[in-house]
């Protein structure tokens, strides 16, 4: 693979820190760095040799066929879903309308509620499982540069092995670059347990930009918005959403003959012309609820059913809870056996003891249409 001249930042190795903007690396790095020293694992169980975490972007649940779309949006993963391999999750919610502000909540203990920077001084999930015994991988078709991207520079550092597209293929592409990575680093020797962390690009704007001419199956003509212009961004969106299911099926492909989990959610939804002159997302305050209704699914290979099925049965048994993303560490450790000092089991969607808290968008309790 091609190598990346890396720079050693304390106790760090980082492998593009000339390249992100130079702000409070120095400062949340230590703090990142004391918080490894002070967040106590209690206990340590964790087996499982392949938990493999996907973060889409600007995927909504609600132009998906897995939840009911019109069009045949994910065709493969309506394949692994009656197979009974695949496991879906019918009310869960982002914490947040931007990248930046999930990021910041899906990789620590903090909270939507928190205060913007509160993020630094929370326990972060990739130090945990490192300490846990998980070799650690980020592979992302994200930017590590700009405001979205340094939540990837920052938590990427706290992996093993990091590897950014447009550092290793000079370009941000398709989500399709990440294929071969992947293979790349699955033909080498592995460790007993290995947590990989895949960050795509999925549906974000500009949506036509997201998936090859191939994969152009719908046109303006399939979508019922009023207008031509929207029809055929609605399209764009939608075919974008069909590469997603492609590169998701492409992903679990990997792992198929692995003791592997993988779980998939979006960082964010997208609003695309839903009753008004608007595609994209935006601020909570004028958001859409198409924004924040992501999808969010378990796959499970068939030896980690074998293995586990009492945790197989446990995810099944929570596909209708009401969530949000900001807790979803809680799930991540509780699914590996890896309890901590800011660990809560009632935050867990697949714990027997989860409590659900009330969710809160743009000062309104969200209720699941």
């Amino acid at each position: 693979m091609k190598s990346v001249a890396p720079v050693r930042v304390g106790a760090l190795t980082f492998h593009y820190l000339n390249n992100v903007p130079i702000g409070n690396e120095e400062k949340i790095f230590a703090e990142m760095d004391k918080l490894n020293e002070t967040e106590k694992i209690s206990e340590n169980n964790s087996t499982i040799p392949y938990i493999v975490f996907v973060i889409g972007e600007s995927a909504t649940r609600n132009h998906m066929s897995l939840y009911g779309y019109k069009l045949e949006t994910n065709p493969l993963l309506q394949k692994r879903l009656a197979a009974g391999e695949l496991i879906r999750f019918d009310d869960v919610i982002a914490c947040g309308n931007f990248t930046s502000i999930v990021m910041s909540k899906l990789g620590t203990f903090a909270e939507k509620d928190d205060e913007l920077n509160d993020w630094i001084y929370k326990a972060n999930l990739f130090d945990l499982v490192k300490r846990a015994g998980y070799k650690t991988f980020w592979l992302s078709n994200q930017s590590h540069k700009g405001l979205d991207g340094n939540f990837d520079a920052y938590f990427s550092a706290r992996c093993d092995e990091v590897l950014f597209t447009d550092i290793f293929f000079g370009t941000r592409g398709l989500d399709g670059l990440l294929l071969e990575p992947i293979d790349k680093y699955l033909a080498q020797p592995q460790n007993e347990k290995n947590f990989y962390v895949i960050h795509l690009t999925g549906q974000h704007s500009q949506y036509i930009e997201r998936y090859p001419p191939e994969f152009s199956k719908f046109k303006a003509e399939d979508e019922d918005r009023p207008e031509e212009s929207w029809r055929q961004k609605v399209a764009e969106y939608d075919n974008a959403t069909l590469y997603n299911d492609f590169i998701l099926d492409e992903i679990i492909k990997r792992f198929e003959n692995k003791n592997a989990v993988v779980i998939y959610i979006s960082d964010h939804g997208e609003e695309i012309y839903e009753g008004r002159d608007f595609a994209g997302h935006s601020f909570e305050p004028v958001g859409n609820l198409n924004m924040i209704e992501i999808p969010m699914f378990v796959w499970t290979s068939k030896i980690f059913r074998e293995t586990y099925p009492e945790k197989v049965e446990q995810i099944k048994s929570a596909v209708d809870r009401p969530y949000r993303t900001d807790y979803l560490i809680h799930a991540i450790l509780d699914l590996a056996d890896i309890h901590t000092t800011s660990y809560d089991p009632t935050k867990s969607i697949w714990n027997k003891n989860f409590e659900p808290r009330p969710r809160i968008y743009n000062d309104k309790p969200y209720q699941k249409n």
